[in-house]
């Protein structure tokens, strides 16, 4: 069934035919959300409780030097270059399909930050983050007094 099938595509060479459609999914994973958005960015989560957020960022092949954060009332600004993969002397590619990219994005949320009390921290390529709220903007409770 799958020689005939390769025959009908023109190509009898199985192990191409195999490397072909290897590259097609590879193709189709990264471009559907996988390490990178489609938009050439880490993909990343946000929850959060009725004093921060967190934000998860998928950063594998990052190091923390190579990561700029930046707060500004509302919004939260993440950068980053990814390290060289250096390969050992003697040695070239044939196939490289990792391919990490520079990247910058900016996210803005719908409560300003307290920025000093901000933390980031790598760890196994995932970046958490958390960002504070504002005091002027955590949910306050009224007590109510009789007259």
């Amino acid at each position: 069934m799958y020689i005939n099938l390769l025959e009908r595509n023109g190509n009898k060479n199985f192990w191409n035919e195999l490397d072909r459609i290897q590259d097609e999914l590879s193709h189709s994973f990264f471009r559907s959300g996988g390490m990178l958005t489609g938009n050439r960015y880490p993909a990343i989560n946000l929850y959060q409780s009725t004093d921060e957020v967190v934000a998860s960022i998928l950063l594998p092949g990052y190091d923390p030097e190579s990561i700029s954060i930046q707060v500004e009332e509302n919004k939260f600004s993440i950068k980053g270059t990814p390290s060289k993969e250096e390969v050992e002397e003697g040695y070239q590619y044939f196939r490289q399909e990792i391919g990490l990219k520079e990247f910058s994005r900016t996210i803005e949320l719908p409560f300003r930050i307290a920025k000093e009390k901000v933390e980031a921290n790598l760890k196994n390529g995932i970046l958490v983050v958390k960002l504070p709220k504002a005091e002027a903007d955590k949910p306050r409770k009224i007590t109510v007094t009789s007259i």
